[in-house]
């Protein structure tokens, strides 16, 4: 047998000299004993029969081997025991295994919630060919003149250029098409795209080989490639489609294809139609889309594209002088300011993630205390402090993955829930999946919440000496020193996050309300609007055209409630981009090519819309082709090109790609700014033509109809009435204009909700949080406050002892809130709208709200504690 064991010992030894070895070399000599004790039996000698246990137990490499398996076996098994064991002890406290359990199922599941939508916008790839490599390009003036950011051929063509790192550039346009279905109109939504635009995405078409390079050239054939989207809606998925005619109220186009249904650039596109295009075009009224070479720099790109960009300057000075290229990654343009207010969103959830799991890390202490016995029974026994740690950590396991089946759950529903409150018609939110990034993240909560949650109690239970609490009372171990600090420290903690988020919440309402309140320049209460497309043999004769839109007005006016209406070419918030350079009377070489936004209005357009006259005169009936040519410009327009001087004596020349002179007109008026971009984007200078001195009339007419009617949708009817006798051919949808308005507020609204539902749970959670661990620290007390009775403290003295301490650790933890909220604010501020970081009232506010349901939440167990029956107290101690 003494060589048996030195056998184990060398066996041991290829484990190493720890504890656990020592075990190991146990666990062999045991083995093999027994083997020998079997042979010996069988009639061998103790030599015999200890070679044959070694023969049969294997070599070295077999017998680590088999003990790596069988010690495999062992911690399954003492996993699977503490799994059960967790499982039997959560059950018997049900109340608190509840609390825990959906504290974290609302940490984890808001976070899971947002994160996927997050993943969904920004994270998942596009359905496109190494879309890593996708660029949008755009153009802006360095000398700080507004312009509509969009490109032209001739810099497509230029940015071709082998020098570039790209490997090809498209452009494409917005088209605005009539479809006839069935003799009805149906309005569609086109793209015009150049001879680069299918190869550079490389999604090939679904059905049929698209366009040739016949179809881009000078006076050759048109045609169309329907999106997969249409193809099914329209069509019916008609296998024959290719070859069939599009009816369009322009006419009959040919059918050349389908597109694949990951095929959506431009975003809802229904058909892209082939353009043919000058080489030599400045004309800026496209957007440019580039695929650059794998792994190439951003700082080499950007130096290409400057060099091209001076190299137009120098040979076009006017339309190409002082203009710079933007490149930005097509992602990042597709979701735009969608990606700030996710990250915003998204870090609220971390941080009520974070206090949902101090939540229950608070409750796990409280509960740790009370077990201090019976961790110390069992370290009395034999338990390791390893061993008590891993049960420990074993049960917040079993209550993380609890809660993260649940948050799971609850997250699905809120994504659910997201997309119909409004989240589905923003970019690239038609589909939220949860696909292998969203459990995967999941995954990494529930095991960051396991191991947050669990250490804090397990540090209190296995640090120190363990098997102190057998030799001291439980009620003394119940009110250790340590773990009132710990409780302290936790309190703290929450009321600083739950202030972070509350303030974070009023910033994002403040600036939505800002938003809303801002003056947009109109007044969109109790007006409609619809636009038409002018199209076919009717409307070719601007006369003809202004006519009949005369005719549709008087009609409109004699509706019941209808106080006025006017059209344009341009409307607010409707994405429109027309501008032109102009020149004014006074300038001289150095403010060539300035550009400025214009529209083209009827008469009545600012009496309609609600605008106001700030000087000189509106536009009048009077104003017709015959008459002076006039022209009114806003606010913006003056500030900027005036320079103090008096509007009405002042006259300029505009035009596109270059100024006409015969286009000067006297300025008659100045009315107030209106944004039309969004919102959110300051007033730029713009012009006012009148539709009767306009060349070529209104293809596009935007009609705004103003009543006095409570609720102006009761005058839809009407209007769609008279414009159908007017022509039965138009497609059009009217619709409130505050309608219009939100619907570019829509993203702002999410966000401001859920900030404001995160900041509701916040609050629950901090008052839940505060209450339940204030109580615990007084039921701790309740032997000392006994005491102090006995000794002659009044139940007001024990009830401002308690209060006070408790009330001192809650200001500890907003002073630290505060400065987490002015922090986080300055991190936000350049994404949130007229909101300073450290306004006083929304920090007071977050204060206030937070203190008082901290006060609330500490007074109710302070109170109940300070009505104890001393006697009673001092009987049970």
């Amino acid at each position: 047998m003494s060589r048996l064991r030195a056998f184990a010992s060398r066996l041991a030894g290829v484990f190493g000299r720890s504890r656990r070895d020592a075990e190991l070399s146990e666990e062999i000599e045991s083995h093999l004993g027994l083997l020998a004790a079997e042979h010996r039996r069988r009639g061998l000698s103790p030599a015999d029969a200890d070679a044959a246990a070694r023969r049969d137990f294997g070599g070295r490499d077999q017998i680590k081997e088999q003990m790596r398996e069988q010690r495999g076996f062992r911690w399954l098994d003492v996993l699977r025991q503490d799994v059960r064991y967790a499982v039997r002890t959560l059950s018997r406290t049900p109340a608190f295994t509840l609390a825990a359990v959906s504290t974290l199922a609302l940490g984890i599941g808001a976070t899971t919630a947002i994160f996927s939508v997050a993943n969904a916008a920004l994270l998942r790839p596009l359905p496109y060919p190494h879309a890593e490599d996708l660029r949008t390009l755009r153009t802006t003036f360095t000398d700080g003149r507004v312009t509509s950011g969009l490109v032209g051929p001739l810099e497509i063509r230029r940015v071709k250029d082998p020098s570039v790192p790209i490997v090809d550039a498209a452009m494409s346009a917005r088209v605005d098409l009539t479809l006839l279905r069935d003799a009805t109109p149906v309005s569609v939504a086109g793209a015009g795209v150049d001879e680069g635009f299918f190869p550079l995405f490389d999604v090939p078409l679904a059905i049929g080989r698209g366009f040739t390079p016949d179809y881009f050239r000078k006076n050759g054939p048109n045609g169309v490639i329907l999106s997969h989207r249409m193809w099914r809606s329209v069509f019916g998925s008609d296998p024959q489609i290719v070859g069939k005619t599009l009816p369009l109220t322009t006419g009959g186009v040919s059918i050349l294809g389908v597109a694949s249904p990951d095929m959506d650039v431009p975003r809802g596109t229904d058909v892209w139609l082939n353009m043919q295009l000058d080489g030599q075009d400045t004309n800026h009224g496209f957007d440019g889309y580039l695929r650059v070479r794998p792994s190439t720099r951003e700082g080499e790109l950007s130096a290409r594209l400057a060099a091209v960009a001076a190299g137009l300057g120098r040979d076009f000075p006017g339309p190409e002088g002082n203009r710079a290229f933007v490149v930005e990654p097509f992602v990042a343009t597709m979701v735009g300011d969608l990606r700030p207010m996710l990250i915003i969103v998204l870090s609220a959830t971390a941080l009520l993630l974070l206090l949902a799991c101090v939540n229950v890390a608070n409750l796990l202490l409280a509960r740790a205390s009370r077990r201090s016995r019976e961790v110390a029974i069992r370290a009395a026994v034999g338990a390791s402090r390893g061993r008590i740690c891993a049960q420990l950590l074993t049960e917040s396991l079993v209550l993380s993955s609890a809660g993260a089946l649940a948050g799971l759950a609850l997250a699905y529903v809120a994504v659910r829930v997201l997309l119909l409150y409004g989240a589905s018609k923003l970019p690239r939110l038609e589909i939220v999946p949860f696909d292998a990034p969203v459990l995967l993240f999941a995954m990494a909560m529930l095991l960051g919440c396991a191991l947050g949650v669990g250490l804090v109690p397990v540090l209190q239970l296995a640090g120190g000496d363990v098997e102190r609490p057998l030799r001291e009372s439980g009620r003394s171990v119940g009110g250790a020193r340590s773990t009132h600090r710990a409780l302290r420290l936790m309190i703290a903690a929450e009321v600083a996050l739950a202030l972070t988020i509350v303030a974070g919440t009023g910033l994002l309402v403040r600036s939505f309300l800002n938003l809303q309140r801002d003056d947009a320049g109109f007044d969109s209460r109790g007006r409609l609007t619809f636009n038409v497309l002018l199209t076919g043999p009717h409307y070719r004769d601007p006369a003809a055209s202004r006519a009949w839109t005369r005719t549709l007005f008087t009609n409109i006016r004699g509706i019941h409630g209808v106080t006025g209406v006017a059209g344009s070419s341009d409307f607010p918030m409707d994405q429109s981009v027309n501008r032109v350079l102009i020149q004014m009377d006074t300038w001289d070489e150095s403010h060539v090519h300035v550009v400025a936004r214009n529209a083209t209005v009827t008469p009545s357009f600012f009496s309609t819309m609600g605008m106001r006259v700030i000087r000189g005169r509106g536009f009048t009936d009077d104003d017709r082709a015959t008459t002076a040519p006039v022209v009114v410009v806003n606010e913006s327009f003056v500030r900027k090109y005036l320079e103090g001087r008096d509007p009405l004596t002042a006259h300029f020349a505009f035009g596109f790609p270059r100024v006409n002179p015969a286009s000067a007109r006297s300025i008659v008026g100045v009315v107030n700014d209106v944004k039309y971009a969004s919102l959110w984007s300051s007033a730029e200078p713009v012009f006012y033509l009148v539709a009767d001195q306009a060349r070529g009339g209104m293809f596009r007419l935007n009609v705004v109809v103003s009543t006095d009617l409570a609720d102006p949708r009761a005058a839809i009817p009407a209007v769609r009435a008279e414009v159908r006798k007017m022509d039965p051919q138009l497609a059009f949808t009217i619709e409130p204009v505050t309608e219009v308005i939100a619907a570019t507020l829509t993203r702002q609204k999410l966000g401001t909700t859920l900030m404001l539902l995160f900041g509701a749970i916040a609050l629950l959670l901090a008052a839940i949080g505060i209450y339940g661990m204030i109580a615990y620290a007084s039921a701790e007390r309740h032997g000392e406050v006994a005491t102090r009775m006995a000794l002659g403290a009044t139940r007001t003295n024990i009830f401002a002892l308690l209060s006070r301490q408790g009330l001192t650790v809650a200001v500890t933890g907003a002073v630290i809130g505060l400065a987490l909220a002015y922090a986080a604010g300055r991190l936000a501020s350049s994404w949130l709208y007229d909101v300073r970081p450290s306004d006083p009232l929304i920090l007071a506010s977050a204060l206030a709200l937070v203190l008082g349901v901290t006060v609330i939440a500490t007074l109710i167990p302070v109170g109940r504690a300070a009505r104890i029956d001393p006697a009673r107290a001092l009987r049970f101690e």
